[in-house]
């Protein structure tokens, strides 16, 4: 006898999307989080329209675009001087365009969209360990008042981050490195005349040509609010803990550290130094320290339970990348397991989670902790391709084990195609396994539940 068919351990983003898809596909799950309430912060900022599609399929995505802000382009500069003016435009086909939402109101949305399936989180209760058997996983929970329970399941997908208990249960390999430079983000409004909906990244180079100070905006909702990140000042630093080099696979310096909020004079000094014009930083409405560290599971899961999110991946924030990787992976997985659980699926379905997603998530963190490291540079492929590639759009899954064999490669030949060329273009149809963005259906915000489907999708 099980209590439930899935269980899902954490519920930001990631969690929230592989609740709510399963419960589209009228799957029994619960979602268990540790924090007694959503956090306040605008941490994951980007959406790409990869996921506006799939919160399209899922009948959520009108509003979301009610509240996100439309990103237009990013003003670059260096030293003082502008360098480049670079425009986010996609082919027409594309139906989306890159845009800009808090976390919170990200995990709001997602949050109200499955209630609707009447289906809430269980705050203040923590996996404190699980066991699998062949036939399903029993969990090991502490709720909120205190009191442990066993809890049954069919499967255990751990959404519960860069810390993940799942992960480190499952001795999942999570090999990688972390940076030596400490960040601050911010949250604040500045008086500016620069043109709205455009991120601003910022450089300072040393004698020697390294970059030795940076200033990343990305717009929020507002007006001229922002999302800042920044080199952290001397007297905010933690002197080196968790610096560089090969980390082991119980350390992992990266995310929010507590009790060094940076003060609006910190962001200010920034602010003097690398605006592109004179400004004041008024409205602080949040800030943090954060670390970061570059690094990859050597599985996605292990029998019945799974990893997704930052559980399985993590690396620089460069693209806004992260969380909309973790979107998707949940969203691969979860129509996975409910045609798995309604006896409708090939043996080979739930294999192909890794197997698509793995290298998705390798080629992600290779690419952020090269523009980490390099800096971003004049792209060597047509804009159109760079553009594809960031939104997302260009993942596809030919190799995949689920894909007719005859077909495999016929649209990128370019593995996860996250490297490749789209395998679509006008009058052409898109490959065995690839993505094609026409296929979005510009659903309207739903006043019910939409009918649970067993179709799958290939994302």
């Amino acid at each position: 006898m099980v209590d439930t068919d899935v269980l899902i351990v954490g519920a930001g983003p990631v969690g929230l999307t592989a609740a709510a898809e399963l419960r589209r596909q009228g799957v029994a799950c619960r979602l268990i989080d540790r924090l007694p309430a959503r956090l306040p912060y605008a941490k994951a900022v980007g959406v790409q329209p990869r996921t506006l599609e799939i919160w399209d399929r899922m009948g959520m995505v009108r509003a979301a675009l009610e509240v996100a802000v439309p990103l237009r382009g990013q003003l670059m500069y260096a030293d003082g001087v502008e360098q480049a003016r670079i425009e986010l435009r996609l082919p027409p086909e594309v139906p989306y365009v890159f845009a800009s939402l808090p976390q919170y109101e990200t995990e709001r949305i997602l949050e109200e969209h499955l209630a609707r399936f009447g289906t809430g989180i269980e705050r203040g209760t923590e996996l404190v360990g699980f066991t699998q058997y062949e036939d399903g996983v029993v969990s090991r929970i502490v709720t909120a008042s205190g009191t442990q329970q066993e809890l049954r399941s069919r499967f255990l997908i751990g959404c519960d981050g860069a810390h993940s208990t799942v992960r480190k249960q499952l001795g999942l390999a999570f090999e990688g490195g972390a940076f030596a430079e400490e960040y601050m983000l911010a949250d604040v409004e500045v008086d500016w005349g620069l043109p709205q909906g455009y991120g601003v990244r910022a450089m300072h180079h040393d004698a020697e040509g390294r970059i030795d100070d940076a200033l990343v905006c990305i717009p929020l909702p507002g007006d001229r609010r922002y999302r800042m990140s920044m080199l952290v000042p001397d007297e905010l630093s933690a002197s080196g803990e968790g610096t560089g080099g090969t980390a082991s696979r119980e350390t992992v310096a990266h995310g929010l550290e507590g009790g060094r909020a940076p003060r609006i004079e910190h962001v200010q000094a920034v602010l003097d130094r690398l605006a592109p014009e004179p400004t004041t930083a008024s409205a602080l409405r949040w800030s943090s320290v954060f670390r970061i560290s570059h690094r990859l599971v050597d599985r996605y899961g292990v029998g019945r339970v799974f990893v997704a999110g930052d559980a399985a991946h993590i690396h620089p924030p460069t693209g806004a990348q992260g969380m909309n990787t973790g979107i998707q992976d949940a969203y691969n997985l979860a129509w996975k397991l409910a045609l798995t659980l309604a006896g409708d699926a090939h043996h080979q379905l739930l294999a192909s989670y890794d197997a698509e997603r793995r290298p998705v998530g390798e080629e992600v963190v290779g690419r952020t902790v090269r523009h980490a490291t390099e800096g971003i540079r004049a792209p060597s492929q047509d804009m159109t391709t760079v553009m594809l590639r960031e939104a997302q759009l260009l993942v596809a899954y030919p190799d995949s084990p689920v894909v007719a064999g005859d077909g495999a490669g016929a649209g990128t030949g370019a593995g996860n195609g996250a490297s490749g060329s789209p395998g679509w273009s006008p009058g052409k149809g898109p490959g065995p396994g690839d993505h094609d963005p026409r296929q979005a259906v510009h659903t309207s915000a739903a006043t019910s539940p939409p009918s649970p489907t067993r179709s799958p999708a290939t994302t």
